[in-house]
């Protein structure tokens, strides 16, 4: 089995330590399925120590929700208010994968929600996931993305943040299938070039011909 990298912990934080391990076993059971102890036992801490830093279980998952998504958020935010063109954008992926490598576990914790449809599901979306939905499209309707219906804006920003989750959520599959860990530098920069190349194409205007409509003909040159 592939090893799966994980963020470098700030050992000078108390609080960092345990957002770490709860973000990781929230990913890895859920909110239900993990404990405070188990996370304070992945810390080398005591539970009542743990509440010296968050009053609940509930408060440390909203906090590790929060490290996560707000700075995603802000970046969607800063990029729908900047200049349209390849360098902005190209800034705003290089912004949300850094995010991302540093809370890695996040989307598979999105994931465990979504899959298992957790009580938390709907508090989730509404508190993350439709604003991240709405920045999002903010940002590709200042790009001015020809060849889009304006329905299709929304059904365009979903499949990006499939693209830019997918490798953190399955890790462990991705790393099976590739035999590389997706999470590695190396492999994190590939990703990164892969996706601003993306972003380039689907800027470029639509050059695909139009299907001709049904039942009309065409002259044959004479």
């Amino acid at each position: 089995m592939i090893a799966i990298a994980q963020p470098a912990t700030d050992t000078g934080s108390t609080a960092a330590r345990i957002l770490d391990a709860a973000e990781s076993l929230f990913a890895e059971h859920g909110f239900a399925g993990t404990a405070v102890r188990d996370i304070a036992a992945r810390c080398d801490l005591n539970p009542a120590s743990l509440y010296n830093h968050f009053d609940s279980k509930q408060a440390l998952y909203e906090a590790v929700l929060a490290r996560g998504l707000a700075p995603l958020i802000d970046v969607l935010r800063r990029s729908a208010q900047s200049e349209p063109g390849p360098l902005p954008a190209d800034r705003m992926i290089d912004d949300v994968m850094a995010v991302l490598a540093r809370t890695p576990n996040v989307p598979r914790l999105i994931q465990q929600e979504a899959v298992s449809g957790g009580t938390h599901l709907a508090r989730l979306v509404q508190r993350w996931i439709r604003p991240l939905l709405a920045e999002g499209v903010a940002a590709a309707r200042r790009e001015t993305a020809q060849g889009w219906e304006d329905d299709e804006v929304p059904l365009m920003i979903l499949a990006w943040m499939n693209l830019v989750f997918g490798p953190f959520a399955l890790a462990p599959l991705l790393a099976e299938v590739l035999g590389v860990d997706p999470l590695a530098p190396s492999a994190l920069d590939r990703q990164i070039r892969f996706l601003k190349k993306l972003a380039r194409r689907l800027r470029a205007p639509d050059a695909s011909p139009r299907p001709a409509h049904r039942g009309s003909t065409r002259r044959s040159p004479r």
